[in-house]
């Protein structure tokens, strides 16, 4: 089935209907992305962590003790949401840097942050880390500054002295101050991550990250990097990231990032994503990556036009991937290729190399006969944005034993053939959909789920690792 032609300033486009693909290579080809170790892993935001006392889950002596619990089951993955800045709403899918930490992730033993930087005195080891990182770190630190003197206003906004990154505004005595804070804060971040993903390996245990596609309009990262990204004269988007009409979105959707400005991108070889996957690779073993389909093609909107009136681009492509690798060396990277996947994206995934995913909930057919997932992909029952699993066997299958069947497909998916299989920890202590992470389409309400320690204690572990241990995952 198709839709009716549409004719707009002499632009014909027609809808089809989803069509099967495959790609198929008779060729030998070098794989870009590095392998992942055979095994299983939990999917757990840090701030949903337990904690005393009902707080937000911090980088502290909480995750620690779950990175112990994932080693007594046996795990080897640990699968976290975007680490950077959220947004008022706690999404860390739309926050004001693409490079900074989420400063609600340190553990402060209770003390508000500027009481804790009062007492810090700038060692050497403190002035070498921000001359390394000083590509993001000066521009981002100076943002918050000046963000906080005009009362967290876009910085579209600001007076015009400040509406471009210049640096010698941070010599300004104004913002002096804000900008030392917010340099510690970010130092304060990189050591006790630097420490929490060292004890993780120590414990045999690999931390997977997530990386959005997008940034926000008013991130440090647009502010400072205008050439990038496709903004009208005034630094709003000009052209919006979105996604077209479909089941589940009749009228589309309008994210309201900007997109990039990927000729300006590819002339200077990339640079911004270069040093955005570099300091990926720093903090994580691995990254999923995003909306990966939005690097073969994206769709924009211009400003003032409805999502309904968008278009598809393209995007780099395997162009980009192939810069990074030889920059980088092999990309530890993760595609999240759900929605809709055309045949570029399928080739794409594979020209890179890396794993997509597959999620037991989007399978075809009955998975109470069986679930064999897709060649080449992690597994999941679900994600961060899906129901949990309980949840959907609930509305998927009335009148069952809702809580057997979620168990029976639990296992089946631990033992499937995937190389790699993630569940959310929801779905491991057996939660229904009041423990959601995240409802798509829906700004409040989300990202505050949390566990408590008495869901995940010995008896969780001895059910998890047996599983584990029963599908040879160790």
């Amino acid at each position: 089935m198709a839709s009716p032609l549409r004719i707009e300033n002499g632009k014909v486009s027609l809808t089809l209907s989803n069509l099967g693909s495959a790609v198929v290579y008779f060729h030998k080809r070098t794989r870009l992305a590095k392998p992942l170790e055979h095994g299983s892993g939990i999917l757990c935001h840090i701030t949903s962590l337990p904690t005393e006392g009902g707080r937000p889950g911090t980088m502290g002596d909480s995750a620690k003790r779950f990175i112990d619990w994932l080693a007594m089951c046996e795990q080897r993955y640990w699968q976290v949401l975007p680490i950077n800045p959220t947004d008022q709403f706690g999404s860390p899918y739309a926050g004001i840097s693409a490079f900074a930490g989420n400063t609600r992730l340190i553990d402060t033993g209770g003390k508000d942050l500027r009481e804790l930087h009062r007492g810090f005195h700038a060692d050497r080891a403190f002035r070498t880390w921000c001359d390394e990182n000083a590509e993001w770190l000066d521009p981002y630190a100076l943002f918050m500054a000046i963000r906080e003197r005009e009362g967290a206003c876009a910085w579209q906004t600001w007076p015009d002295e400040y509406k471009d990154y210049d640096p010698r505004l941070a010599r300004k005595w104004e913002f002096r101050e804000g900008v030392a804070f917010h340099k510690w804060c970010q130092y304060e971040f990189a050591r006790q991550w630097d420490e929490l993903h060292d004890y993780a390996r120590s414990r045999g245990v690999r931390i997977i990250g997530d990386m959005p596609m997008y940034v926000s309009v008013d991130s440090s990262d647009v502010w400072a990097s205008k050439d990038m990204f496709r903004l009208d004269d005034q630094g709003y988007a000009g052209r919006m990231a979105g996604a077209p009409p479909d089941r589940f979105a009749p009228d589309g959707q309008l994210w309201g990032n900007p997109t990039y400005n990927w000729d300006a991108m590819r002339a200077d070889g990339y640079a911004w994503w270069l040093k955005r996957l570099s300091r990926a690779f720093t903090l994580y073993d691995y990254v999923r990556l995003d909306h990966f389909l939005g690097f073969e093609h994206y769709y924009s909107i211009e400003q003032g036009k409805l999502a309904t009136q968008g278009e598809w681009l393209p995007g780099p492509g395997l162009d980009l991937f192939k810069v990074a690798k030889r920059e980088l060396g092999e990309l530890p990277i993760i595609a999240e290729d759900l929605g809709v996947i055309t045949p570029a994206v399928r080739s794409l995934v594979a020209g890179v190399g890396c794993p997509g995913m597959d999620i037991l909930q989007f399978a075809d057919g009955d998975v109470r006969d069986g679930y064999q997932p897709h060649p080449d992909k992690i597994s999941y029952t679900g994600t961060h944005d899906n129901q949990t699993l309980l949840g959907w066997c609930e509305q998927r299958f009335p009148g069952q034993d809702d809580i057997a069947l979620a168990r029976d497909l639990f296992a089946k998916v631990m033992q499937s053939s995937s190389n790699v299989v993630i569940f959310p920890l929801q779905d491991v202590i057996g939660l229904d959909d009041d423990a959601r992470m995240n409802m798509p389409g829906t700004a409040e309400h989300n990202w505050a789920w949390q566990a408590r320690w008495s869901q995940i204690g010995d008896e969780q572990a001895e059910l998890l690792r047996g599983l584990t241990e029963k599908s040879g995952r160790v």
